[in-house]
């Protein structure tokens, strides 16, 4: 057993996958951290698949620059996943990497590199995380797993209880894959009004035991990005009309 001081910890650097956006990344220590469970929430339209689109892409990124040289996983439950955004956003990524060798990977080599599942339903989507073990036996160097969206699929159950059993079922499956693999998990979740005292606040859903069991939540809107559990407590990271979702 090797032991370490809190120093070496806190000085070690490992491998994240860059968000692309420099003051979130600065937040989240790096980027997106293997074995850690991130949400991404925003109204319809705010640019969270085309983030998570990025980050499939960004896993990608060689050691040598310092990335993770991983593959993605990608479930899909809305049919908001864009093949041909995709190819736009690898040949930009590609082409940045060129500027820093000639080996670099090419658009299409990133696009192999992505693994993309189809769940129209709740059954679908939980068969799929479930059997995940097998797809990350088969390609150890998924490094990502994506669910867009989490919501929507749950959602799909119309009793209450049954829906939160199946939700923690899920953040089972999850954390049972991150102890034998080093993969993290990014999730997208919608927003819903919910009444507190007589006023109605706009909340991410999926309820509070879901939120305490991620690790970061992150809100996006048109132009802001925001870190926090809670629409009442998130913070304001920074403007987005600097960088494109």
């Amino acid at each position: 057993m090797e032991f370490k001081t809190a120093k070496t910890l806190k000085d070690e650097k490992s491998p994240t996958i860059t968000t692309d956006i420099t003051p979130l990344d600065k937040c989240l220590r790096g980027g997106i951290r293997p074995g850690k469970v991130y949400e991404l929430v925003g109204k319809p339209g705010t640019g969270k698949t085309q983030l998570c689109m990025k980050l499939c892409l960004n896993v990608q990124i060689p050691r040598y620059a310092c990335g993770l040289a991983g593959k993605a996983l990608y479930f899909d439950t809305r049919k908001d996943f864009n093949p041909a955004r995709l190819k736009e956003l690898a040949e930009d990524l590609a082409a940045r990497l060129r500027c820093t060798s000639k080996s670099a990977l090419t658009a299409a080599q990133m696009l192999q590199n992505v693994y993309y599942i189809d769940c129209r339903n709740t059954a679908q989507l939980l068969a799929g995380l479930l059997n995940c073990h097998k797809y990350l036996e088969k390609e150890p160097n998924i490094k990502l797993i994506i669910v867009d969206s989490i919501s929507f699929a749950i959602r799909m159950v119309n009793n209450v209880s049954d829906r939160t059993e199946l939700l923690m079922e899920v953040h089972d499956g999850m954390r049972q894959l991150q102890r034998m693999h080093d993969v993290a998990f990014v999730l997208t979740n919608n927003q819903g009004y919910r009444r507190r005292m007589s006023r109605f606040q706009l909340e991410a859903v999926l309820g509070q035991k879901h939120s305490q069991l991620i690790n970061k939540r992150i809100w996006l809107t048109e132009n802001e990005c925001f870190v926090g559990k809670r629409s009442k407590t998130k913070r304001l990271i920074c403007k987005l009309f600097k960088y494109t979702l």
